[in-house]
């Protein structure tokens, strides 16, 4: 549908600079502060190789140049940040949702956002990932096998830089190719509204206290809800003291066998996937302390043993589910398919997903709380057009 061709400036033209000392930071943020668009993306590890949501590498790029800077070299990146915080300047990414959350969490709140993936989806390509995209675009195929690596280690190797690096130089030329196209659709309203949406949005990155499944909601009594919920939390506490992810202190199965079911201190040694830290003398002792701490606990605020009291009968989820399929069969499948008939399956997917539908049956959401302004609208006027009452879901 979308052929390949060449729209690149030479990409490979762009001089890219390795940014790790002051004096070079200074350099990249004077250049790029004269530009009227800039790409960015960061490299990062979160929960992989070590404790939390790290920063290991932030690409960024004009029309003229490219830089690589290495927060690991003992560079302040702060200084960046107003740079991406000017709303003069236009922030070109592709799928940055985890980007953002991480630059928010360091207190960094980029303005005047465009995201290539989501042009990409509005128009309906099928294969939005970058790779994807810049194959169809530009007919270039990118080297993958950097996708995985250990960001956090140094020295950076040539290949990684040469990934890093491509992960930005593409963006500028594919975003204005993908507005082309928009403009000949009449989309871009509709890619307006989304990116104010993006630029606007504030992800909240406060410390993880919950950790229970819907499972454990369902199917766990209260009290051992609790004694479990706070095994989780002792072990991301050991986690961040060993600067390892969680699964590494102790795998999901063994805590919640030793919450729920119990492991005994002599059965301990036996285990399996623990970390030396909870293995030692030491650490098991305060570990199964800890766990007598919490069932006490548990005890003096009178927690249940008793499961939830509503009815899991399969019977009832049946009846349920029997309720909701027939609203989506004749409410909503039928404004999902006016949509893809005009905007292509794959876009109707990312304006009315399945899963917002889902949400609406189940009560979570409101059809008035969507907060694309523009999605909002095209359902409730599709389901005008069709004679669909959506009275009930607004």
């Amino acid at each position: 549908m979308h052929a390949a061709k060449s729209l690149l400036p030479a990409p490979e033209k762009i001089p890219v600079t390795y940014v790790t000392t002051a004096d070079e930071l200074t350099g990249c943020i004077f250049e790029l502060s004269k530009a009227k668009a800039i790409a960015f993306d960061l490299e990062f590890d979160r929960d992989h190789y070590s404790y939390g949501f790290n920063l290991c590498l932030m690409q960024m790029a004009s029309a003229k140049h490219c830089y690589l800077v290495d927060p690991k070299a003992n560079l302040d990146i702060s200084f960046i940040f107003p740079l991406l915080e000017n709303a003069a300047i236009l922030k070109v990414a592709h799928c940055p949702g985890e980007d953002l959350r991480l630059l928010h969490a360091l207190k960094c709140y980029p303005a005047n956002l465009a995201d290539t993936e989501l042009y990409a989806r509005l128009l309906n390509y099928e294969r939005t990932s970058l790779g994807a995209m810049i194959q169809q675009l530009f007919g270039i195929e990118l080297d993958k096998k950097m996708q995985k690596v250990n960001w956090e280690q140094r020295p950076l190797g040539a290949d990684q830089l040469n990934y890093a690096a491509n992960d930005v130089l593409y963006l500028l030329p594919m975003k204005e190719e993908l507005e082309k196209q928009a403009a000949m659709k009449n989309l871009l309203p509709f890619l307006e509204d989304e990116n104010n949406l993006l630029s606007t949005t504030i992800h909240n990155m406060e410390p993880k206290e919950n950790f229970l499944k819907k499972k454990d909601l369902l199917y766990l009594s209260p009290y051992r809800q609790y004694v479990l919920n706070g095994l989780f939390l002792y072990r991301d506490q050991i986690a961040k003291q060993q600067n390892k992810p969680a699964h590494y202190i102790m795998n999901e199965e063994t805590t919640r066998t030793l919450a729920v079911n119990g492991i005994t201190q002599t059965e301990w040694p036996n285990i399996k996937g623990i970390h030396p830290v909870l293995k030692s003398s030491e650490g098991q002792n305060e570990l199964f302390d800890h766990i007598e701490k919490l069932n006490t606990e548990a005890s003096s605020k009178n927690l249940s043993y008793k499961k939830s009291s509503i009815d899991h009968t399969n019977e009832h989820f049946q009846t349920e589910k029997d309720r909701r399929d027939l609203l989506k069969a004749t409410i909503f499948t039928p404004i999902q398919n006016e949509i893809a008939s005009n905007f292509g399956e794959h876009a109707m997917r990312f304006i009315f997903s399945s899963a917002t539908v889902d949400d609406i049956l189940q009560g979570r959401l409101k059809i008035e709380e969507i907060r694309s302004t523009y999605r909002k609208m095209l359902i409730k006027n599709t389901a005008q057009k069709l004679g669909i009452d959506l009275s009930g879901f607004e």
